[in-house]
């Protein structure tokens, strides 16, 4: 009888800890920042080589994304100089963390996008669409980096917010 009563228990404390785990997993990752956008994207683009890219206006981001830019509290993307390039770095801080799947599926698309169109022919972009490429959602920030050190740029952001 003793037995079953300290199985029980084990098990209650069990559940109790994978309860409290499973709350911090879920709701970790949105927390809001009140990191400064610039300062977020400036701390992205000095982690990576930007000579292939350039700064984008508002109209780059509706055509490329779908987005419109004064929806959102802040929004800053980099593209390829050429159309042969894929590299890209987009950073958005939303007003409300309710904005963050669309944003992720827009994000998603322009990357499924990019895939279509280097797929077959452009081998090393399309690598780099496949394996060096991030999309990263933090409470109110989202990152959408393609870029042969995207893992940088990742831990810059992660790191500036």
């Amino acid at each position: 009888m003793r037995s079953n009563a300290f199985l029980y228990e084990i098990g209650r404390w069990a559940a109790v800890v994978v309860g409290i785990v499973c709350l911090i997993v879920l709701f970790g990752g949105n927390s809001v920042s009140g990191a400064d956008p610039q300062e977020v994207a400036e701390a992205v683009t000095s982690a990576i080589d930007m000579e292939n890219m350039q700064l984008a206006d508002n109209q780059m981001v509706k055509r490329f994304y779908g987005l419109d830019p004064s929806d959102y509290e802040g929004c800053i993307l980099y593209y390829p100089n050429t159309n042969m390039m894929a590299e890209e770095v987009l950073i958005v801080k939303l007003k409300d963390i309710s904005q963050q799947q669309t944003v992720s599926d827009a994000v998603e698309a322009r990357l499924q996008t990019q895939k279509n169109t280097f797929e077959g022919y452009g081998v090393e972009q399309y690598d780099m669409l496949t394996n060096h490429c991030y999309v990263e959602v933090r409470g109110n920030y989202v990152l959408f980096v393609v870029n042969p050190n995207a893992d940088a740029a990742r831990k810059a952001f992660l790191g500036a917010l």
